[in-house]
């Protein structure tokens, strides 16, 4: 017999467990440093900061509206061997978004004299010298913007996720994927 009246709350522990669980998870302020994390040396900027003034604007006008995500290589020093290395590691993450690749508008952003970049005019480059960009490397900080850091900005404009420059493409275009997929088609 008591088996039988144990049968009811276990069926209703398995069906509202898991809800039940989830709110304290979500509404009791606790530390959860114990959840695991993603692998990777993504970096999320809390709160997310806004890019230059005016770069939305600039980035092609129509290519502002037509790319609803932005991969940004900032590198303030001159763009060297490795920093031509990086740019072509980005074009081959973005290239392998394939049916995705259109949702992204890969940008460069530099200080001081152009840089020589071979022919890949589906690379946006912005000057971040100036008024307008010297707030945004200051918040980004120039030191780290000296090695160079690849960024990903939403659609808003706002920059939410940080890597190093030597990032591997796996982990870059897994990512990316991650945000595209959660962000719906646009």
């Amino acid at each position: 017999m008591k088996r039988a009246a144990l049968v009811p709350w276990l069926v209703a522990l398995a069906v509202f467990g898991p809800f039940v669980a989830a709110l304290l998870l979500y509404y009791l302020p606790a530390d959860l440093d114990w959840l695991p994390r993603l692998p990777g040396s993504r970096e999320l900027l809390e709160p997310p900061l806004a890019a230059p003034p005016g770069w939305l604007e600039a980035a092609s006008g129509a290519a502002a509206r037509r790319y609803p995500w932005f991969l940004i290589y900032a590198k303030i020093s001159p763009c060297d061997r490795p920093c031509s290395a990086t740019l072509e590691r980005l074009r081959q993450v973005h290239a392998a978004l394939a049916g995705d690749a259109d949702r992204v508008q890969r940008v460069f952003w530099y200080a001081g004299a152009a840089p020589a970049v071979s022919a890949d005019r589906d690379l946006e480059l912005q000057d971040v010298d100036g008024a307008s960009g010297e707030s945004t490397v200051r918040a980004l900080g120039a030191d780290r913007l000296e090695g160079g850091r690849i960024y990903v900005a939403d659609p808003r404009g706002l920059i939410v996720v940080s890597y190093p420059a030597d990032v591997e493409q796996k982990e870059l275009l897994r990512d990316l994927k991650r945000l595209l997929s959660a962000s719906g088609s646009n």
